[in-house]
């Protein structure tokens, strides 16, 4: 056996054709090509095409992708202004004892 061998098949779950440039744009807008193509009306091997430059993205295709990223976008800061409020928010007290531990008061938690 030489020193340099190598397996000639790749591994099983190894991307067998490197990612194009609109292949982060279709992931990101839509995660899987059949929501993809589920959308435009076609197949997941035409959006396949589109995502690893084997065909041309259609001028309407590229319009439309730049609307739904920027939808994507806005929604991703309004998500983020959201968490910065509810961060901002005081915590709720705990609420008050019922029962037959009504006449036993809270202590703080220890802080460790």
């Amino acid at each position: 056996m030489s020193v340099g061998c190598a397996t000639v098949t790749s591994p099983r779950f190894e991307r067998r054709a490197p990612p194009g440039r609109h292949d982060l744009l279709f992931k990101v807008v839509f995660g899987t090509d059949g929501a993809a193509a589920r959308h435009y009306r076609t197949t997941r091997m035409t959006v396949w095409r589109w995502r690893h430059d084997k065909s041309p993205l259609p001028k309407a295709v590229s319009d439309d992708l730049a609307g739904l990223v920027q939808k994507k976008v806005e929604e991703a800061h309004q998500a983020q202004n959201e968490l910065k409020y509810f961060l901002a928010e005081p915590p709720k007290p705990p609420r008050p004892l019922s029962g037959c531990t009504a006449k036993y008061a809270r202590r703080d938690k220890r802080p460790w």
